[in-house]
């Protein structure tokens, strides 16, 4: 009997000290959204991933205008249609299971409802991570095409013309960190 239980405690102490060391030793983060060799970014870094748009001058968020988190997820929705089809940056998507684009989706709608003022989180990597060496670095041309798209899909979804423009201010806040070439 007291081998038994000696045998638990040492699984349950082995199992907490491996823990301890891996989140020490690759210093993750709890939501490991971004992880670093050298420091943890917090949510609040001035280069986060996401920055919030502007409020309209009546004081409504953009995440009223958009129709809230519904209103969000349609444009987005519309929008990876059109980069999917789209023929200079859809190449980079071709061989993405459901799985892997469902979450991009999400991502995507995660990335805009927090910039837009809305009560969503985006937990995925910054921009210049995630994009870093994509077909040898995107360009300007393929970063104009993708903001084409968006724009396309705001029209689609009759958004107002100052909720557009604020949008795509907010997409090309991005490029910066997108644009390798």
């Amino acid at each position: 009997m007291k081998v038994t239980g000696l045998w638990k405690k040492t699984f349950w102490l082995g199992l907490a000290f491996t823990a301890v060391a891996i989140l020490t030793v690759f210093k993750l983060s709890p939501s490991f959204a971004y992880s670093s060799s050298s420091s943890i970014m917090p949510l609040t870094h001035p280069t986060a991933a996401t920055t919030m748009i502007a409020q309209s001058s009546a004081g409504d968020s953009l995440y009223k205008s958009l129709g809230y988190y519904n209103g969000i997820a349609k444009v987005i929705d519309d929008t990876l249609g059109y980069v999917l089809d789209d023929p200079s940056i859809g190449k980079y998507f071709i061989g993405l299971s459901t799985n892997s684009k469902q979450r991009l989706r999400q991502l995507l709608v995660d990335q805009f409802c927090q910039a837009a003022g809305g009560p969503c989180l985006y937990t995925g990597r910054t921009m210049k991570l995630s994009h870093r060496g994509i077909g040898g670095g995107l360009t300007n041309s393929e970063f104009d095409a993708f903001s084409q798209d968006i724009a396309k899909a705001l029209d689609k979804n009759n958004v107002d013309s100052g909720s557009k423009d604020q949008v795509l201010a907010f997409v090309n806040t991005l490029r910066g960190a997108i644009v390798e070439k």
